[in-house]
């Protein structure tokens, strides 16, 4: 009898869990609709979110933060996703953790709302559905996206952590707390 590895295990309660949740959103014609909406619409959005940022001086800063965040997060993924060659759940032949979309919405959504509470919560929810969405039209399987979420969390603090520390002429709201001297 051939022994089932941990990896195995998991892999195969992740594909089952989506599964799961692809079969639940189905049932649910608007459900489904609006969460593959969410899911086609969340990198355009973000993307504009960006430029918009890059293009109005008060937030300039904060723009190109969650540029760089985006594309390393991204580019990070991308080559894990290629070392480990998890299959997607759907036709798609490249593999899918982490989910390149899900790093890159985190890290943009954690600069845009690092130093403004009111948009923490938004940010999340919106980033949550538009992951969802790419769960339930199966594009990925949960741990894809959790994986590409939280490498996005991770590369958005430190992109941050390395911007309020090297910003001199940047705003108060785009650099960190002033430094003490003494």
């Amino acid at each position: 009898m051939q022994k089932t590895t941990v990896r195995e295990t998991l892999d195969r309660l992740d594909r089952r869990l989506g599964a799961h949740l692809r079969d639940r959103v189905a049932g649910r014609g608007r459900t489904a609709r609006a969460l593959a909406v969410a899911a086609d619409a969340m990198s355009p959005l973000y993307r504009l979110v960006v430029l918009v940022l890059i293009l109005w001086r008060p937030t300039r800063v904060r723009g190109v933060r969650a540029l760089v965040a985006a594309v390393a997060a991204a580019l990070i993924a991308r080559r894990m996703r290629d070392d480990i060659a998890r299959a997607r759940p759907g036709a798609r032949v490249e593999g899918g953790l982490p989910s390149r979309h899900a790093a890159s919405a985190v890290a943009i959504a954690g600069i845009v709302a690092e130093r403004r509470r009111g948009l923490r919560l938004p940010m999340a929810v919106i980033t949550a559905i538009g992951l969802m969405g790419r769960i339930s039209t199966g594009e990925h399987d949960p741990a894809d996206v959790v994986t590409g979420a939280l490498l996005g969390g991770v590369v958005a603090r430190i992109v941050a952590r390395l911007g309020r520390s090297r910003s001199p002429g940047a705003s108060p709201s785009d650099a960190g707390p002033p430094a003490a001297h003494g």
